[in-house]
């Protein structure tokens, strides 16, 4: 697990949203592409937005892979005489994509198509993307501890603490699996949102706490969240069909999970953006 503090400046009353983003799965022929492209615009154009991706952005099936099947693929960004290049394309195609925004990514991780890749061929498509972006400081294998640190001119400062992990459980409702999260951040002290991927649901789920200011004068209240991040695999596709599909798996959210984070002298607050 990577420790990671990064710094904003606030004012009081300012919002500074953040985006959980995970499981894209391009080169699969069932992404929906078009609603990735829209919510990597909307990080674009929202004041104050801060991202993290956890992990299968690249669905990183190859023919030697039990599981590939060329009726899965998306041949629009990929031609078949490139397949033994993945990598070389999986990582040009990251660049193009994520670089607009690269600037407000806070972390990242693999998940388990990266890492199933990257051990099969001996590479880190990931690492690769972020040092051709400029910024390995953003990677990490496996989990992410990230502090957020809020400060003013007057020094005031607040801090945001999230457990981020691509995640491997899978359950057919997503309550079940948020429940298992709100257990989860019980043996984490002082984590304000736990979140994974991989099961491609989006939503949150809160706990109350009472909390307390920095001078240990005053009781206050916080709540602390669960959160699944949400993917862009469409579960059925007209005139085809995709492994989602063929193992019967049930239609899933596509987009992101949003979060908005109100930093204040007093202490930060949070509210889940439900869409």
């Amino acid at each position: 697990m990577r420790l990671v503090t990064v710094r904003r400046s606030f004012t009081e009353g300012e919002c500074f949203p953040l985006f959980l983003w995970s499981d894209w799965h391009r080169f699969n022929a069932n992404c929906a592409k078009s609603v990735l492209a829209r919510d990597r615009d909307e990080i674009l154009n929202t004041p104050n937005a801060m991202y993290a991706t956890l992990g299968d952005l690249t669905e990183c099936i190859a023919p030697d892979d039990p599981r590939y099947d060329p009726a899965h693929v998306d041949w629009s960004i990929i031609e078949a005489r490139d397949m033994g290049r993945l990598s070389d394309v999986a990582v040009e195609d990251r660049v193009v994509f994520e670089s607009p925004v690269i600037d407000r990514c806070l972390a990242t991780t693999d998940g388990n198509h990266d890492a199933k890749w990257n051990a099969r061929h001996h590479t880190d498509i990931n690492l690769r993307a972020l040092e051709r972006m400029g910024r390995p400081d953003l990677w990490s294998r496996g989990a992410v501890l990230l502090r957020i640190v809020f400060s003013d001119h007057h020094r005031h400062t607040c801090q945001v603490v999230l457990n981020l992990h691509h995640g491997r459980r899978t359950a057919k409702y997503k309550a079940t699996l948020l429940n298992n999260l709100l257990t989860k951040i019980r043996h984490w002290d002082g984590v304000d949102v736990i979140a994974r991927g991989h099961c491609h649901f989006s939503g949150t789920a809160s706990e109350p706490r009472v909390s307390y200011d920095r001078t240990f004068n005053t009781l206050r209240d916080k709540n602390v969240f669960a959160a699944l991040t949400g993917g862009y695999l469409k579960t059925y596709m007209e005139d085809g069909s995709c492994y989602a599909e063929d193992a019967d798996l049930d239609p899933i959210d596509i987009g992101m999970q949003r979060l908005l984070i109100y930093p204040s002298r007093h202490g930060a607050t949070l509210k889940a953006v439900t869409t």
